[in-house]
């Protein structure tokens, strides 16, 4: 009876005991982006025209490590979007007159937390790729450098919880002449040096 009340004393001691602190931490989010506009030219007619892409809702994932010092963080963004892009005057191809898209980004950096904590108000910034891949197998799927600056704030739910609110821009890096969604010869091309997307998003952050 002494070793089982003992046992049990240590069980519920552990279970009421404070959790080790977190390292890492997931945040699967939900958000709305907005899209600047991409100008564009047409081979050969010396034309000139703007990409415009639908502002639309967008989900991912944020990984987060601690650092060392305290209020610093390792981050890992993850985001897709499912939108459409639309010549501002003319077709794509006959009775074309927008293409479906997914845009990905996948981005690492970090996260900082001006006080020394682990939640509050925080400022980002990641650099990776984008990925914009037309629905339509048709025409080319695109990579690109991308830079992501951003911030928010963190509440405070528990010791494993926080609620993630986060504003962040997206720069996409454009190759000027680089080819715009072709199909089969290509007469479109980038004519920009990138375009801006405004990205707001809420997500439960985990700790682990």
């Amino acid at each position: 009876m002494k070793l089982r009340s003992i046992t049990a004393f240590a069980l519920a001691s552990a279970l009421s005991a404070p959790p080790a602190a977190a390292e890492v931490s997931l945040a699967p989010f939900a958000g709305f982006r907005m899209s600047s506009s991409v100008d564009i030219e047409t081979s050969g007619a010396s034309t000139s025209d703007q990409i415009d892409f639908r502002d639309s809702a967008s989900q991912g994932l944020v990984f987060n490590f601690d650092l060392a010092e305290p209020g610093k963080q390792g981050e890992l963004y993850f985001g897709r979007q499912s939108t459409s892009a639309r010549l501002e005057s003319g077709l794509f191809a006959p009775g074309m007159e927008s293409i479906d898209l997914t845009i990905y980004q996948l981005q690492f950096g970090g996260l900082y937390f001006p006080g020394g904590q682990n939640h509050g108000g925080f400022v980002s910034g990641v650099f990776g790729v984008t990925r914009i891949e037309p629905d339509d197998s048709r025409y080319e799927t695109h990579h690109r450098a991308a830079l992501s600056i951003g911030g928010g704030y963190q509440f405070f739910l528990t010791e494993q919880l926080r609620l993630r609110l986060d504003l962040r821009g997206i720069y996409t890096a454009l190759n000027s002449g680089g080819s715009a969604f072709c199909s089969g010869g290509c007469e479109l091309r980038f004519d920009s040096n990138g375009y801006l997307q405004v990205e707001a998003a809420a997500g439960l952050a985990i700790r682990f």
